[in-house]
């Protein structure tokens, strides 16, 4: 998530509706470029559908939860997401607003044109091809209360079993069972490395992705632990599973997630941690949003100082009870932190008395306390949960990664897992890597498209040479 000092514009419009059917395409730029394609079609007086397309992420036709056009003023919603883009008309042709998503509000103008700009073809040599050399199942299961029916992709070897069984967990944000991500498919490749070793793997699409009902609009990460478990109940019932050798991968928020199993689930046999945010989602959100303004050109000086009123803002959200009290609370810590600054820090901010880089504090904050995803990811102790693991433990890192950070996420893993006595886990930086485990240059999220290898040989042997020793071997 990325907060970047943003110019807002106001424009007047008349009321009467404009027509809006057609292609739209532009790009956000929020450390990294992103275009986007949207398509409206009409459904009635004054009314409107549509979907999008994220050419860079390789996603196309995801349905918009909302268009809405009154008088010269659009807004669209994307409800899985929590995205909202809010748009004014210019002119016939232009549309000019924000892209607001976690928290974070970007600049995004699109133009109506006659067709999307072809995207070129993307080549990502790792990515597995039929057919395999072992068995792939599109297989579908129910949680315990059947309120969530799940799609997922179960692969195992031809010859032999019961076999020692992975479930992967995906990182933040609505992803399908690949993990998919500009046009890489993380998952597919190690579940596909890992199957030709002899393990079997089972990849689930998220809420409301692909062939998994649901909705992520107000579900946290406890929300997804508790579909990972479900995952666990469906394993059991297979008779290539070695039910005493079930562990759990996660990338990103999945390895935050793979702990909160584990310490509720003592049949969990072993769980991989890749790029982990063990820190918190404080100290994680709190270092994205700092990395983003240094990126933007802001001195070191305005960057920690608005890491603290970041940091002291963020610390409110796990008392609150309401978006009045944290408001109330809020103005205080703003009007106490205002003070304690240099007028210097305060020009280059942009600080009045409510607002910062262009926002008010009230609305940069009340839209993060506002999705219980976020509330929960800010507030909740994940190293808590670790620290009840007993089971064996590989945490990997990118020492490249700008998302979470190697050394301190890693220094965490260590000293929890020490702390509580557990007698098998192993850490590992990975010199030159970034948070998906690419070979990278700087490891900033920019990069991730252009690099054609999805994950490093090195990495996976990583990974496939610790459950060779730790797992198959017990």
């Amino acid at each position: 998530m990325y907060f970047l000092p943003l110019l807002l514009m106001s424009f007047m419009g008349n009321t009467q509706t404009k027509n809006i059917t057609g292609i739209w395409e532009g790009a956000i730029n929020g450390g990294i470029q992103i275009h986007l394609v949207f398509k409206f079609v009409s459904t009635g007086e004054n009314s409107f559908s549509g979907t999008m397309d994220s050419p860079d992420q390789h996603v196309k036709g995801i349905q918009l939860t909302t268009v809405n056009l009154q008088g010269d003023t659009l807004t669209v919603e994307l409800a899985p997401a929590h995205a909202v883009y809010k748009a004014v008309l210019t002119n016939d042709t232009t549309l000019t607003g924000t892209w607001q998503q976690g928290g974070a509000s970007l600049p995004l103008v699109i133009k109506h044109v006659q067709q999307a700009t072809p995207v070129a073809e993307v080549k990502r040599p790792q990515t597995p091809v039929p057919p395999f050399g072992y068995n792939s199942e599109d297989v579908g299961y129910d949680n315990a209360d059947k309120s969530i029916h799940f799609g997922a992709t179960f692969t195992y070897p031809k010859t032999g079993g019961p076999f020692t069984t992975m479930i992967l967990i995906t990182g933040s944000g609505a992803q399908d069972r690949d993990e998919t991500i500009m046009g890489h498919k993380p998952f597919a490749v190690l579940a596909d490395y890992l199957t030709n070793k002899g393990y079997a793997v089972l990849r689930i699409d998220d809420r409301g992705v692909g062939q998994t009902t649901g909705s992520m609009t107000n579900a946290t990460s406890a929300d997804f632990a508790k579909d990972v478990e479900a995952g666990l109940a469906y394993l059991k019932t297979r008779k290539e599973v070695d039910a005493h050798k079930i562990g759990l991968v996660g990338h990103s928020e999945g390895g935050a997630i793979a702990p909160m199993v584990a310490a509720a689930n003592k049949d969990v046999d072993f769980i991989i941690l890749w790029g982990a945010p063990m820190a918190g989602g404080l100290a994680i959100n709190t270092e994205q949003n700092a990395a983003a303004l240094q990126k933007a050109g802001l001195s070191s000086d305005a960057v920690n100082a608005f890491k603290q009123l970041h940091t002291n803002a963020l610390e409110l959200f796990s008392t609150a009870t309401s978006t009045e009290a944290l408001n109330e609370k809020l103005q205080q810590v703003f009007t106490i932190w205002r003070k304690q600054q240099p007028a210097a820090i305060l020009t280059t901010l942009a600080v009045t008395d409510s607002s910062i880089i262009g926002r008010t504090v009230s609305s940069i904050y009340d839209g993060l306390y506002n999705l219980p995803w976020m509330r929960f990811f800010i507030s909740y102790d994940f190293a808590a949960d670790l620290a009840k693991v007993h089971c064996s433990v590989l945490a990997i890192n990118g020492e490249l990664d700008t998302q979470v950070d190697a050394k301190t996420n890693l220094a965490i893993i260590e000293s929890v897992l020490k702390k509580n006595s557990n007698k098998s886990h192993t850490t590992v930086p990975l010199k030159g890597l970034n948070h998906l485990l690419q070979t990278a240059v700087t490891g900033d999220v920019s990069e991730y498209a252009n690099i054609a290898e999805t994950i490093a040989p090195h990495a996976l042997d990583t990974i496939g040479s610790w459950l060779d020793t730790h797992v198959k071997a017990k």
